[in-house]
């Protein structure tokens, strides 16, 4: 006992170690970690009137601490109060953060920058686009509701709706005088390209209305010009006897039509109307009319002239 009483102190010394080995140990097989993760933003309340929130980010960064198993299963979340935010390009505001899960801390949570702008409300003209079988070109187009023309109403940031344009695509080929072609999307074009309005985020939303609208197209179908050639026809009758025909001259020899495609086609010559030789002797020039092989078909000259030259058979004398 005396031995005991005498070296009380190294052995509260002893126990005092083993305590801190037996925490040291214990600590080193499961340390405190610091971690950063992404937390969900949930944005609540609306912001003030006439103002939306352009492109807002979906996270933040948060950093946790805790025991690395507690950590895995933990999840973070932030609060934005939107209905005091004040316009600006780039407005800073504080989130609430929270967590889910057991004995874990909330560190340093980043701030959100805002894109805070003027809500605003275009309405735009709806071009129709519209392709056409070969020979027919737009006269009209233009969208309707109903019966009525219309334009699209586009609401959201001022940003985003400076220099849009709306339009339609026909998804069938017109080739009549007049056609409705219904329920065609309603589309959006910035700077020559075409821009899915429905991806843009935005705290209120963008909307548009209508969503879809009718497209009414009306053509005419085109004309081409082409260079044909004038055909003499074989004479009713031929020369008298004794009489034959050395050459034949057409004037002019190429002529120009115009008409549609569909009636142009395949016409590379005209020929002219047959005459008769019937007791000519000696050259002749007929002037005749030019018929086009169809009616619509328009001529560059109405009439042409055709020279037949006529000479005396030459008469072979017997050889002694």
């Amino acid at each position: 006992m005396s031995w005991i009483a005498n070296n009380w102190r190294l052995k509260l010394l002893a126990l005092g170690l083993a305590v801190v080995l037996v925490f040291a140990v214990g600590y080193s097989q499961y340390p405190i970690q610091t971690q950063t993760v992404d937390a969900k933003i949930n944005y609540n309340n609306s912001p003030p009137v006439g103002l939306v929130v352009n492109g807002p980010p979906a996270t933040t960064r948060v950093t946790l601490s805790g025991l690395a198993a507690d950590l895995r299963n933990a999840t973070a979340t932030v609060d934005v109060d939107l209905s005091k935010l004040k316009e600006g390009t780039a407005v800073i505001v504080a989130p609430t953060p929270h967590v889910s899960g057991q004995n874990i801390s909330l560190g340093a949570v980043a701030p959100i920058t805002l894109k805070v702008e003027q809500l605003t409300t275009v309405n735009l003209d709806i071009q129709v686009r519209a392709a056409f079988a070969q020979g027919w070109q737009q006269t009209k187009a233009q969208a309707q509701c109903g019966s009525q023309a219309c334009q699209v109403i586009v609401s959201g940031p001022i940003s985003v709706l400076r220099d849009l344009t709306a339009h339609v695509k026909v998804d069938v080929v017109i080739a009549s005088k007049a056609r409705n072609i219904f329920n065609n999307v309603v589309l959006f074009s910035r700077a020559g390209a075409d821009f899915d309005l429905s991806k843009v985020v935005a705290i209120p939303a963008i909307t548009w209305e209508p969503l879809t609208v009718t497209a009414h197209v009306e053509a005419a179908q085109g004309t081409e010009t082409i260079q044909v050639a004038l055909v003499n026809a074989l004479p009713t009758a031929p020369p008298p006897a004794g009489y034959h025909v050395t050459a034949v001259i057409v004037s002019p020899q190429l002529i120009t039509i115009t008409g549609s495609p569909e009636t142009l086609a395949g016409i590379t010559s005209i020929t002219l109307p047959a005459v008769s030789l019937a007791g000519l002797t000696s050259d002749h020039s007929f002037t005749l009319r030019i018929v086009p092989p169809d009616p619509s078909i328009q001529l560059s000259v109405k009439s042409a002239t055709v020279t037949y030259r006529i000479a005396r058979d030459q008469t072979v004398s017997p050889s002694p």
